[in-house]
């Protein structure tokens, strides 16, 4: 039985060193989505900056070594990329080489799992859920129109002007359940667009901003029909929360080159823009609490009412939004795919599994599973 066992996980390991292979998965698949590196069993955040065969660029805070071990985490499948260290750039940056590349079918159900305990403590949630929204709300909601979201968007598009003179300033929102490009691109690499001058690539000092891959962002041009009449751009994802991008704030430049200061002050603007939104009530709305049960590094178990909310439309596959309230000190806001659905007397059990985990949301699941 054990050496059946032992055949049967080595079968579902499929091990990648031919060269040629390994390094089209690495363009295609590694610059595109969200990483991590794994050591000592921790995973922490990385991102990659672009792929010049055969070295792949990293940034991260992790301390110097003689390996890295990325993962990525594409549908049903973990992807566990070994590479050696080719240098450590001027520019805080890391030069790998791919080695060798491990995928194996994700196991999510099969992680491990912590309870949480609920109530209140002192008037706070413990072990519950709250806001939780779907995305095709957020969509429905920025279709519609609003008052007081225009009056923020004219303020903060006059704000840019005072700072950047002669530049476009477009917000956009995500109005349907289908992306346009520069949004699909946005959401994948979860990373800004800044491209001093569209025609080039970013050299010296402009390469400290970390910012969509200048491959990636040529197919952006080319769907937006950009150049045009501009010179360069700034492209800021605006998100709920840190944790659905909903939208765009974008600076086309007329006549000269962007510069880093001014991205940083757009920067700046697009946070506070997502506040200013979040405190003046321009998005959707679901108050009701459900119970946590159980949470896992990659999902979460929890019973939501059976009364009609914005969650009742919802079927497996669909993507939403929630707050987790893990304990008072430890709050953290999520989005994830409904995974499965299961009926109680009480409500329903929604497993889902997450995704574009950022590093705050990551730091509190670590309290809690570990």
């Amino acid at each position: 039985m054990a050496d059946q066992e032992a055949e049967k996980n080595s079968a579902a390991v499929r091990k990648i060193i031919d060269h040629a292979q390994l390094h089209q998965i690495t363009e295609k698949l590694f610059v595109r989505f969200p990483l991590h590196v794994v050591e000592n069993n921790q995973k922490n955040p990385v991102r990659a900056i672009g792929y010049s065969h055969p070295h792949l660029e990293v940034v991260h805070q992790l301390p110097a070594g003689v390996g890295r071990t990325l993962l990525l985490v594409k549908d049903d499948n973990s992807m566990m990329l070994e590479c050696s260290i080719v240098e450590r750039t001027d520019r805080g940056t890391e030069i790998l080489k791919p080695m060798r590349l491990f995928i194996s079918k994700r196991g999510v159900r099969h992680e491990n799992r912590t309870p949480v305990e609920g109530g209140q403590t002192n008037g706070d949630l413990v072990g519950q859920v709250r806001h939780v929204i779907p995305h095709s709300e957020f969509y429905r909601v920025n279709a519609g129109s609003n008052s007081v979201r225009d009056t923020i968007f004219a303020q903060y598009k006059k704000a840019i002007r005072e700072i950047i003179p002669n530049v476009q300033v477009v917000v956009d929102l995500q109005r349907a359940n289908r992306q346009t490009v520069r949004l699909k691109k946005l959401s994948e690499f979860n990373l800004p667009i800044f491209a001093p001058v569209m025609s080039r690539q970013r050299n010296a000092d402009e390469q400290s901003i970390v910012a969509m891959p200048y491959s990636e962002y040529e197919q952006v041009m080319r769907a937006d029909g950009l150049p045009g009449d501009y010179i360069g751009e700034i492209c800021e994802p605006l998100r709920y929360r840190g944790a659905l991008i909903f939208g765009y704030l974008q600076i086309l430049s007329l006549h000269e080159a962007l510069t880093v200061k001014q991205y940083h002050s757009v920067r700046q603007l697009a946070r506070r823009l997502e506040q200013d939104l979040y405190t003046k009530r321009c998005f959707p709305d679901n108050p009701i609490d459900g119970k946590i049960l159980d949470v896992s590094p990659n999902g979460i178990g929890f019973v939501y009412t059976g009364q009609r909310n914005l969650l009742s439309p919802t079927a497996v596959g669909d993507k939403i939004v929630f707050d987790a309230h893990f304990a008072a000190d430890n709050i953290t806001t999520l989005s994830a795919k409904i995974m499965n659905m299961t009926s109680l007397e009480n409500g329903k059990r929604y497993g889902v599994e997450f995704e574009n985990i950022s590093e705050d949301a990551q730091a509190a699941l670590k309290k809690v599973t570990q």
